[in-house]
């Protein structure tokens, strides 16, 4: 699928990836310019999470080629790191960690400047200013889910690679998770999102469905 070749954006050319010896999807083009998302649907197994393994550069794949703003990514590069924000499945928080503690943490490992009140105000916008002093393990799955909804609100790279961000979200959370991101691209920002559910933003996404390209 695509929109179009963008030189300001993220281009996908003949991607192959696999799963052992079972290959989940081969020749894969596609093309995501600034102020644009793409939603990734398909049965579970059909590739969505090694998609975006891959572009991260979290996963080898098969054959074909990743460009990021007309150039071939270079996967662990400073400049990728600097552009590429990668949430999957395992989150990465300590669980001793108060909420707080931890998204101060993350932003500084995520090479963010911010002080404590720009910490507080991402708490609060995601309704978690009264479990601030929590530590994770004592969070709700829907509020792990919302620390890391704050961890979107504090990027700043540009493009945003989603692995079920709105699991365990309630309808609110929902919400605030498509605010950010018509936020995201509204600021030039761009984003692939593998999701099961359709995320009420303003934005139209591309969609991509990985299952109609089982071989």
């Amino acid at each position: 699928m695509s929109a179009g070749p963008d030189s300001d954006g993220l281009e996908v050319r003949a991607l192959a990836c696999a799963a052992g010896y079972r290959t989940l999807f081969a020749s894969l083009d596609l093309s995501v310019p600034r102020s644009r998302w793409m939603m990734l649907v398909g049965p579970n197994g059909s590739g969505k999470s090694t998609l975006l393994r891959a572009i991260a550069g979290l996963a080898r794949p098969v054959a074909g080629e990743i460009r990021w703003r007309g150039e071939p990514r270079r996967a662990g590069s400073p400049e990728w790191r600097s552009a590429c924000l990668y949430e999957g499945h395992a989150s990465g928080w300590k669980d001793s960690l108060e909420a707080r503690e931890n998204l101060a943490l993350q932003a500084a490992l995520d090479g963010l400047d911010v002080d404590a009140q720009a910490i507080d105000a991402q708490l609060a916008r995601v309704g978690l200013e009264r479990q601030a002093q929590l530590p994770f393990v004592r969070l709700s799955a829907g509020q792990r889910r919302r620390l890391s909804l704050a961890r979107l609100g504090l990027s700043r790279r540009p493009l945003w690679l989603l692995d079920e961000p709105g699991t365990a979200l309630d309808a609110a959370g929902l919400q605030t998770l498509a605010a950010m991101l018509d936020a995201h691209l509204a600021n030039g920002g761009l984003a692939l999102v593998a999701t099961h559910q359709p995320l009420p933003c303003a934005h139209a996404p591309l969609v991509l469905d990985l299952g109609e390209l089982q071989p």
